[in-house]
């Protein structure tokens, strides 16, 4: 078995809490490029600002669970998230195919020493090939044997989205760019974010776009770093600083807070009438610049399918008020610089 998940914040670093695990196969510690120029001993909160490995997948045999959560506990407990469960020994199979391009790319825990996995001339050589990898027509064309990711007289067709901005590779942000700059004025869209701070490519394509867009984003108090320590208090603030300017400069765009008594928000995707976009994007700068992603594009003609989305998105709308300014004036002071990050 091999394991693959972000590093946990705070205290408690990544290593240690998969200790367990280490026992029965192995771990994979994954680094941003730029930190072999960089000399650190435990990045912490830094390290997390600068760049992380965002991708979320789970493989159990056949099944591919896809979500934005990570494994920890607060993740299961009062916090709204997406999961999906597929059975599909083909994309099973594509996904481990990148699993294991990935982890040439990685160190494997050292039990003494964890903390000095930097990236070797090789390991970055062979990452720089996932942009061609991952591009258009690739891996399928590279690997016929990948080439068929179902029955050919299948109603819902599943494909992956990578994002590797170390390497220019932005499928989910062509993919959003692609649905909305198509889209006509009959068209509705529901767009997620735990985390939203548009890009200026995205910020560009949500004014110009003819189709309407609800936007659902946490409130405050609904947002993962609320009540957080030091400047971290600030970050929702900052958010909805974000949210607000976004309103302004986006008239196709209505923005909706979830707000859910004693719940935070961490859903992220899209919604149409007949397709979706799931994973671990947030739709932010961090997604465009810093951070690895995944996600997989769904597209349907399933009667059953198409319901079972819209319900999905009735739902999460169904805990949403219309955005209110909430920022307090001192974070606008720190938002020229937090922006970049966050």
């Amino acid at each position: 078995k091999q394991w693959y998940q972000r590093r946990v914040r705070g205290t408690r670093d990544g290593g240690f809490v998969l200790k367990e695990l280490r026992r029965m196969g192995m771990v994979h510690l994954y680094q941003a490029p730029y930190w072999r120029r960089v000399w650190y001993r435990k990045p912490g909160f830094v390290g997390e600002l600068l760049g992380v490995h965002h991708m979320k997948y789970y493989l159990f045999d056949d099944n591919v669970i896809i979500s934005g959560a990570n494994m920890s506990d607060i993740y299961f407990d009062q916090r709204q998230d997406r999961y999906f469960l597929i059975k599909s020994k083909q994309l099973a199979d594509y996904i481990c195919y990148f699993h294991h391009l990935h982890e040439s790319c990685t160190r494997t825990w050292d039990l003494d020493n964890f903390q000095k996995s930097i990236w070797s001339t090789e390991a970055l050589r062979v990452a720089a090939t996932t942009s061609s990898y991952f591009s258009c027509n690739t891996p399928i064309e590279n690997h016929p044997e990948l080439r068929y990711m179902g029955p050919s007289d299948g109603d819902t067709f599943i494909f992956p989205l990578f994002q590797l901005p170390h390497f220019s590779v932005h499928q989910i942000d062509d993919a959003l760019a692609l649905l909305l700059s198509t889209a006509n004025s009959n068209q509705r869209f529901t767009l997620s974010s735990g985390y939203f701070n548009p890009s200026k490519r995205l910020t560009s394509a949500l004014k110009n776009t003819k189709s309407h867009v609800d936007l659902i984003i946490p409130s405050v108090e609904a947002n993962g770093f609320y009540k957080g320590a030091h400047l971290k208090g600030y970050v929702p603030d900052l958010y909805n600083l974000l949210a607000i300017r976004t309103a302004k400069r986006c008239p196709n765009v209505s923005i909706h807070e979830y707000s859910r008594d004693e719940w935070s928000f961490h859903g992220k995707g899209l919604w149409s009438n007949d397709c979706t976009i799931l994973g671990s994007s947030n739709f932010n700068r961090r997604s465009t610049l810093r951070d690895t992603e995944f996600a997989l594009g769904i597209v349907t003609e399933n009667e059953n399918l198409k319901d079972a989305l819209g319900a999905e998105r009735d739902y999460l709308m169904s805990f949403t008020k219309i955005l209110q300014s909430r920022f307090r004036p001192i974070s606008v002071l720190g938002f020229p610089v937090m922006r970049n990050f966050l």
